[in-house]
């Protein structure tokens, strides 16, 4: 076996030590213009560098120049528009995905008759009617507040030196006569916290409940705001007829959003702790009527 081995080396290294003679010649004269002696091997060594050099060139050329981006898989994917589009439009999905298992879970454990109570999630907690924040106020944060407050507000003054007068927190408010015909949904039932003080900026009420209690629209009507802000946390508003605007603020989740039709006792998003404003789980609720914010309690039962 290893004599046959070596006879077929043999042969193969005559093989390639044959020598050949390569002449070019002139095709109408035959006259010769160069002759080249050359061998197997040698042409094997010619070829083999040939195609190692346009390789490397070619290897070379494709890390140091944007043509990597064109070779499929090589590319860095995550860096393009599509891709990019794709990501988000799964971290909203997963968003509404959580929010959505959240109000299922609530209803299971109200089905089971196992839900948690005010009283386990009220514990340790104190909600103030005034919170100060470290974080200074930024004009984007208020800026539904002042457009409520500006608008119609010498209407609203005309009507309220008519209106029967009442006095809560020291604080004389009017009581529109309008607002007792609309058959209010309240939002969620719970234990009112912090009371309506408008002269300390406190617009609404707020109400304690237990956790991922769903919180439902007033009345029907079209989201005119379902976002964050550094204030109030995730902040929805809705628009209802009769210039009557309700606001939801520091909630955990939201699950509507901006345009959105919806019907009174709609869920429209999950109490929560969002926001600088807050020290608990509870719902900041708010009702504006032309322009000028109302004390709820004077019209819905909670």
């Amino acid at each position: 076996m290893a004599f046959e081995l070596k006879k077929l080396k043999e042969k193969i290294q005559a093989h390639l030590k044959k020598r050949f003679l390569l002449i070019i010649r002139e095709e109408d004269t035959f006259e010769e213009i160069e002759t080249y002696k050359l061998t197997l091997l040698n042409v094997y060594i010619l070829l083999s560098s040939v195609f190692f050099i346009s390789g490397l060139g070619l290897l070379l050329l494709i890390i140091a120049t944007p043509l990597k981006t064109y070779i499929p898989g090589y590319g860095n994917v995550r860096n393009t528009g599509e891709f990019i589009q794709l990501e988000k439009r799964l971290e909203n999905l997963d968003k509404e995905l959580k929010a959505r298992e959240i109000y299922i879970d609530n209803f299971r454990r109200l089905l089971s008759n196992s839900p948690k109570t005010t009283a386990d999630v009220t514990k340790d907690i104190t909600i103030n009617q005034e919170v100060s924040s470290p974080v200074p106020k930024v004009k984007e944060d208020s800026m539904l507040r002042d457009n409520f407050q500006m608008s119609n507000s010498k209407a609203t003054i005309t009507k309220t030196q008519t209106q029967p007068q009442r006095n809560i927190n020291n604080t004389t408010l009017s009581i529109d006569k309008d607002l007792y015909d609309l058959a209010f949904a309240p939002p969620l039932r719970g234990t009112l916290g912090a009371h309506f003080g408008p002269d300390s900026d406190h617009f609404g009420i707020d109400i304690i409940a237990p956790e991922n209690s769903p919180i439902k629209a007033v009345l029907s009507g079209m989201i005119i705001q379902s976002d964050w802000t550094l204030e109030n946390g995730h902040t929805i508003a809705i628009q209802h007829a009769n210039n009557l605007i309700s606001v939801y603020k520091h909630n955990s989740a939201l699950l509507k959003r901006t345009g959105t039709q919806v019907k009174s006792g709609e869920a429209i998003a999950i109490i929560g702790n969002t926001g600088t404003l807050t020290k608990g789980p509870h719902l900041h609720f708010e009702i504006w009527h032309k322009g000028t914010p109302v004390d709820p309690a004077q019209y819905i039962r909670f």
